[in-house]
């Protein structure tokens, strides 16, 4: 049985597990109720969030190919999970030729921040490729590393952010609080329930917070997306060349533990 993309956390933990057999299905409530609000999402100034949603929706319909370009938009932007997604369906062969050595590569690079369930995925991933595969995957993840990894792709999202305040309060400088002014908005209200603390849902909340526009604390607050305590097994990590992540240290990689 091969994983299937989705964004609630629960099923996020069955996607870091995919390389076992786990699967995930986005025809649950809390899913469709995240996909909802996705479709809701206000985005201005996010381009990864532009990729990663517009990604899903593709996805949840069964348009692979639409969705692996829109994860590919956001992947440039440091979305890791629109990285992780793109491995994936390298390694589904949704949208493209199965290939494991570039699904290892892809998520090699959404590993780059440690995130424990996507560490886990790539490993697992590792533990099947063969000699000649994981020189291919590590000589991939270098050529990948350069315009996907956290080292480019960081300055070109603070870039689009310190854009996206711009247009929105006509300077640079501010940061406007308060709720958003399109909170009146008929028919919006009834998402607000359905959104989760990771999706701004138009009219439900303020659109000019910080966290929102700040870039350490807009990656921060994506990140804690992603980083809760879980437990995967032992992973040993040595750094690859340039930072891009890291691979497992025997020749046998790290395994987690069931």
């Amino acid at each position: 049985m091969k994983p299937k993309l989705a964004y609630s956390f629960a099923i996020a933990l069955a996607i870091a597990s995919s390389a076992s057999g786990q699967t995930a299905d986005m025809k649950d409530k809390a899913s469709q109720d995240t996909l909802d609000a996705m479709r809701h999402a206000y985005t201005a100034g996010h381009p990864d969030e532009q990729g990663e949603y517009a990604g899903m929706l593709a996805y949840a319909k069964g348009d692979y190919v639409t969705a692996l370009a829109e994860f590919k938009s956001g992947a440039r932007y440091a979305d890791k999970f629109s990285q992780l997604n793109i491995g994936l369906m390298y390694l589904n062969g949704e949208g493209v030729a199965k290939d494991p050595v570039e699904a290892f590569a892809w998520i090699a690079i959404a590993a780059e921040r440690k995130y424990p369930q996507f560490l886990a995925t790539r490993d697992r991933i590792w533990s099947q490729l063969d000699a000649a595969q994981r020189e291919q995957g590590k000589a991939r993840v270098e050529a990948l590393y350069t315009e996907y990894g956290d080292a480019a792709a960081k300055p070109r999202m603070e870039r689009a952010l310190r854009r996206g305040l711009s247009d929105m309060t006509g300077t640079g400088l501010g940061y406007p609080t308060g709720q958003s002014v399109y909170t009146d908005l008929p028919g919006l209200h009834a998402q607000c329930g359905k959104a989760s603390n990771f999706v701004l849902v138009l009219g439900c909340g303020d659109l000019y917070a910080k966290a929102r526009w700040q870039p350490n604390q807009y990656f921060q607050t994506r990140d804690q997306v992603w980083t809760g305590t879980v437990t995967v097994g032992s992973l040993q990590d040595v750094p690859m060349k340039n930072g891009a992540g890291s691979e497992p240290a025997q020749s046998e990689p790290a395994r987690p533990q069931d």
